[in-house]
């Protein structure tokens, strides 16, 4: 995520205030929504009876949500760091 484009901060844009508040709002509800997620309890316990290898599944697919959820708050962290210049 190295090439995002990022916004302009100019007379006929959204000022550099409005956009700080508005990345830094979606910053936290995000923070929130990774403890959230990460708090849900999981356990292999709750997947054995799918097979042996559901688990294992399982974790992979949360591990995926995990790295989506990542991603986006390294893509809000560069806005944030860039209207902070």
């Amino acid at each position: 995520m190295s090439d995002l484009t990022l916004p302009s901060i100019h007379l006929n844009g959204t000022g550099r205030r409005m956009l700080t508040e508005d990345y830094t709002t979606a910053y936290n509800a995000l923070q929130a929504a990774i403890r959230a997620f990460q708090s849900i309890e999981f356990n292999a316990r709750d997947y054995y009876t799918q097979g042996a290898d559901a688990f294992t599944r399982a974790r992979h697919q949360r591990d995926v949500q995990l790295q989506h959820l990542a991603d986006v708050q390294h893509y809000l962290e560069s806005h944030l760091m860039h209207l902070a210049e």
